[in-house]
């Protein structure tokens, strides 16, 4: 394999910047970035206290939290020791809570031979998913998923009970939850089917305990996130190529092509997830670039056009509501259109030229940049890309500067 001998003199300079990008998101990420958000607490003192609450969007329930006063304020920390209440605006709601939880069914680490639930009493945050005549928690850690409930605004919280066990190599399950339902929560409309098939699970036990404090007339809150949906972003990406060539012809002749810029076009299609506040996306960016050069005393001459489709992913950074920095990664396939692309080198001066046949290969692609509202700027580096697959090994690299301009974008 030929050594590639890059005819740029900035070239090395672009590829700094892009080091340089990849290292600052490194070095920030390194500190943590989780949104801010308008909540509350409220300590032990009964004082309700509001602020803007670090969302972790916690998969398990808290211990703790971060908050701070103010936008430019210190950041603090509650906990269980210190408050007994928190929560953000349209999103979630913990209460802290003495209670009695039976932890003896973890399908991963133990599977319990006792049919009974084996209780501790511990100090937790529960989250709230109903409020009314009749409140239910939830209690998340890892593998274990526990349902809580309050009745007319008691401070007394049960766990509604729920086990699976071993019976000689038999799984059986203590459903002892439905009982509970039904013997505390029964109202005019309800039915003994409904509440014997009611799995263990948020939406099944959520839309009874509601359908329970509606019936007896009581403002209901669902305290559920709003629904976060995913996005489909479509941007029109023009930009500037810095390219460059070589290749080695017959006899070990290396020729290099001389650097050019030129412009590319592209249209990028962006599924941005709902998922950890929208810091992924899955890009689609077929492409438009040429790099037409010669080389010098005139060894060889390369003519390549083609419309590439990489598929990357991407990573944003969110500084603020508007602004986003974002690193993206990319493999470009060998399956491209050509545009009677060639590439020839000289066999017998002055002008007798021998084509080679033009047949690209894959490589990657790595970049950064800005995201502001509806403009994005871009500084992406390209591995190098074999043009052909002969014995020549036309050899293609190149660095984009990308602009980015959103047209249109639906949720789903």
């Amino acid at each position: 394999m030929p050594t590639l001998e890059i005819n740029i003199q900035n070239y090395s300079y672009m590829k700094s910047i892009t080091a340089l990008l990849l290292l600052f998101f490194i070095v920030t990420e390194s500190f943590g970035q989780i949104k801010y958000e308008k909540g509350y607490f409220i300590n032990h003192d009964r004082k309700r206290v509001e602020c803007l609450i670090k969302n972790r969007e916690w998969k398990n329930n808290p211990v703790e939290f971060n908050y701070k006063l103010g936008n430019s304020a210190k950041t603090e920390s509650g906990d269980l020791t210190s408050v007994n209440e928190f929560g953000i605006y349209n999103s979630f709601k913990f209460i802290a809570a003495d209670v009695k939880i039976d932890r003896s069914f973890n399908p991963k680490t133990s599977i319990s031979t006792e049919k009974d639930p084996i209780w501790k009493q511990e100090k937790l945050f529960l989250k709230v998913l109903v409020e009314g005549k009749a409140n239910l928690y939830v209690y998340e850690d890892e593998n274990l998923v526990k349902f809580f409930y309050s009745m007319n605004g008691g401070t007394t919280i049960d766990q509604l009970v729920y086990k699976e066990y071993k019976v000689d190599m038999n799984l059986v399950k203590n459903t002892s939850f439905r009982q509970q339902i039904w013997k505390d929560l029964q109202f005019k409309d309800s039915y003994m089917d409904e509440v014997q098939n009611m799995p263990y699970t948020a939406e099944a036990i959520g839309k009874y305990f509601t359908a329970y404090d509606r019936s007896f007339g009581n403002t209901v809150s669902q305290i559920n996130p709003i629904e976060r949906k995913s996005y489909l972003n479509l941007k029109l990406t023009p930009g500037i190529n810095f390219s460059s060539g070589s290749m080695t012809v017959p006899v070990n002749r290396h020729v290099d092509f001389k650097s050019s810029q030129s412009f590319r076009m592209g249209i990028e299609a962006e599924w941005l997830f709902a998922l950890h506040n929208y810091k992924f996306a899955l890009v689609f960016e077929p492409t438009f670039q040429t790099y037409k050069s010669g080389a010098d005393q005139k060894d060889g001459i390369i003519n390549y056009s083609s419309v590439e489709f990489p598929l990357g992913v991407r990573y944003y950074y969110h500084l603020n509501d508007q602004t986003r920095l974002y690193l993206n990664g990319f493999y470009v396939p060998g399956v491209v259109m050509k545009f009677n692309s060639e590439i020839k080198y000289l066999i017998i001066a002055p002008d007798q030229y021998r084509s080679i046949v033009v047949s690209p290969e894959g490589n990657m692609a790595f970049g950064g940049g800005i995201d502001h509202k509806r403009f994005s700027l871009e500084a992406r580096y390209y591995t190098d890309r074999n043009l052909s697959k002969g014995l020549y090994d036309p050899t293609y690299s190149r660095f984009s500067v990308i602009l980015g301009y959103k047209i249109f974008t639906t949720k789903h």
